[in-house]
């Protein structure tokens, strides 16, 4: 396995710009003109002109430090990394994190801590051991929480692969989020109305069969469809279609935007095809270069590099993926080549003009390097890395100080990069230099302009199976589920229309109501009333029964509201809100039971849903129970106050039922 790590491997993209005060300026000169002081002073002039190869790059000896044989030992991984200036061992990293992890499991906090910071010491460009480390001392060390959580801004700032990752990943779970928000509420919907689903279901059995046997068979008949295979969305649509005639306004909006949703998934799911084209490794737009960022020489993927720039000379992406790995392997002919082509397909791209000036340095032609490194400073007047660069040669032509000025401009430039290379020096004293890697802009710019790719693309292993995301077939199912709903609901709703009891709300029709002067009672109400001796026991009777149901049906209210985040919101007939509540519930229930990435550029070995501090999901879910629970007990004591003022107001009249429906004959 380390025989793909003896090579250089990938160097940490450097294009990021900071500025730092004076003081900090005075601290690197000095440091420069002690590093300058070390170099021999009986080193003949000519050897500026030698290649650099034998002291940039890393000592065959390892300074005196020897392979490690195992991955038990982080730190002796570290000290031989740093003898032998490898910029990043990414194998070694991510495989220190994943026994951090196990060690955190089994009790060893102390074990876990060594590894995973060992890890990023091994590669900096590792952006799951900050997240994790910032998670562990979240209330141990707020101080390394705030470090962690910079280098994690840091990283996703600069790393074109963490920020398609992001960007992927956050589309897939958002798309899923919002539609499980808009289906959940609208089943909670069709579940809040089930008695006007069952009641006309009812009056039709009950013309055939007992009404005592049509009791049985209506709710049989209603999960029918959802224990048929069909899912959740194509029931819930049919449904809310069929209650179109009786829903209020906002649940109609809630029937169209699921709808939407429905019908327009398989075009939502193909915005997810763009961002497979990096996952590409033989064709544009990037042949493999987000892959080589970070990873290891290998002889294959050598030959794989050189057949795709082969095939396109003229691609930047291609030639400099070529380019990098060669460097990476110490391949400097091929890399100088590569490097010049993508120069003709780049001209003013810094990156391939620093990294291009590194190679012919190495090579031993200072003086183009120097034009080089001149060129890319003219493109882009923040790059650090050709300061730098430029002070370790002109150091090397006793030219201290045009050298002290290189550094301190890189210095003010990028001080955390001059920082980490300085204390990398090899056995005689001279310094890596840095390679440059493309600014993020440049990828999403090529991704935005490439061709979308063509057939059917492979969905996330979440999506696979699904009859959401099956396309076309789904999109027309859904229809004839509208389509359906809406015209047995009309024809319905026309020939047996529905109201309410006007003392305890439960739904009549024309058949089942009783009349009473100017009221529609159900026939629990007719019959409680009309056992009463006088008028005024009638109403208290009646008022006694509706005070009873009121409160059975609050109580269960109340209960599922607790349990289930949104729903009380949605029983009292708001929509949007524990929509989104839903969404979020479902966002933080998948990142915490068995989220995995379903993108990644990367491979990541860490265990399912460990991506997201727990802390940060619990905080999110006492979040949404307490707006949940809090809109609902607002809600529950507006409509109390209402109920109060209209039960003051009724004077010797049944009231009638404080819930808004339509106001049908019945």
């Amino acid at each position: 396995m380390h025989k793909m790590s003896r090579a250089r491997t990938a160097t940490p993209p450097t294009h990021q710009t900071r500025v730092w005060p004076a003081c900090v300026h005075r601290v690197v000169l000095t440091a420069a003109v002690v590093l300058s002081a070390a170099v021999p002073a009986s080193v003949p002039l000519a050897r500026a002109q030698e290649p650099l190869e034998t002291t940039v790059a890393p000592p065959r000896s390892g300074g005196g430090v020897t392979q490690p044989t195992d991955l038990r030992d982080v730190s002796a991984w570290v000290a031989w990394k740093n003898a032998r200036q490898i910029d990043a061992l990414p194998l070694e990293a991510r495989l220190f994190y994943r026994r951090g992890l196990i060690a955190r499991q089994a009790g060893q906090p102390q074990e876990a801590l060594t590894n995973v910071r060992g890890a990023i010491e091994l590669d900096p460009s590792f952006l799951q051991p900050h997240v994790m480390l910032a998670n562990w001392s979240l209330f141990s060390d707020p101080a390394q929480v705030l470090l962690h959580c910079a280098a994690v801004v840091d990283l996703c700032r600069n790393d074109f692969n963490i920020q398609l990752d992001l960007a992927a990943n956050a589309l897939v779970l958002g798309i899923e989020a919002l539609f499980a928000g808009l289906l959940f509420a609208g089943l909670f919907v069709v579940f809040h109305r089930r008695h006007e689903l069952s009641h006309s279901l009812l009056e039709e059995l009950s013309r055939t069969i007992s009404p005592f046997t049509a009791r049985w068979w209506v709710p049989v008949i209603l999960l029918l469809p959802f224990l048929a295979g069909a899912g959740l969305t194509i029931p819930v649509l049919g449904f809310l279609a069929f209650l179109w005639q009786v829903l209020r306004p906002r649940e109609r909006v809630l029937t169209v935007m699921l709808a939407v949703s429905a019908m327009l998934a398989p075009v939502a799911l193909s915005t997810l095809d763009r961002f497979s084209l990096a996952l590409r490794q033989d064709g544009r737009p990037f042949y493999e270069m987000p892959q080589v960022a970070h990873t290891p020489w290998n002889a294959e993927r050598q030959a794989r590099l050189e057949g795709n720039a082969a095939r396109d000379p003229d691609d930047g992406f291609a030639q400099f993926a070529l380019a990098w790995h060669s460097r990476r392997g110490n391949q400097l002919p091929e890399a100088e080549r590569a490097y010049r082509a993508a120069l003709k397909a780049w001209p003013d791209q810094s990156a391939v003009l620093t990294n291009l000036g590194n190679v012919v340095a190495m090579l031993g032609q200072s003086d183009e390097a120097l034009a080089l490194y001149a060129k890319a400073i003219k493109a882009d007047a923040m790059n650090a890395a050709a300061h730098f660069n430029a002070s370790q040669l002109l150091n090397r032509r006793f030219e201290y100080t045009a050298a002290n000025n290189e550094v301190r401009q890189a210095s003010a430039i990028d001080f955390e990069l001059v920082k980490r290379y300085q204390s990398r020096a090899g056995t005689n004293g001279m310094l890596p230099l840095v390679d440059v890697w493309p600014s993020p802009e440049v990828f999403w710019k090529a991704l935005e302009s490439a061709d979308r790719p063509r057939g059917r693309q492979p969905l996330p292993l979440m999506l696979r199976g699904r009859m959401e995301a099956s396309g076309l077939p789904f999109t027309l199912t859904a229809l004839f589920a509208l389509m359906l709903g809406a015209g047995f609901g009309r024809w319905q709703h026309a020939r047996l229309p529905l109201r309410v009891c006007s003392n305890c709300g439960v739904i009549v029709c024309r058949r089942c109501a009783k009349r009473r002067r100017e009221a529609a009672l159900c026939p629990e109400c007719d019959r409680i009333g009309a056992s009463a001796e006088t008028p005024e026991f009638s109403r208290l009777l009646l008022l006694q029964h509706r005070a009873r149901r009121r409160d059975g049906a609050r109580l269960g209210r109340t209960a599922l509201a607790a349990l289930v985040p949104g729903y009380g919101l949605l029983a009292h007939h708001r929509v949007f809100a524990p929509a989104f509540l839903l969404a979020l519930t479902w966002i933080l229930g998948r990142l915490a039971i068995d989220f995995s990435a379903p993108f990644s550029l990367t491979p990541r070995l860490s265990f399912p849903g460990g991506e997201v501090p727990t802390v940060v999901l619990l905080a999110g879910l006492v979040m949404v129970y307490a707006w949940s629970l809090g809109g609902y007990l607002m809600v529950v004591n507006r409509e109390r106050l209402r109920e109060a003022q209209l039960d003051a107001g009724s004077h010797g009249r049944i009231a009638q039922s404080t819930r808004r429906q339509t106001t049908l004959a019945a």
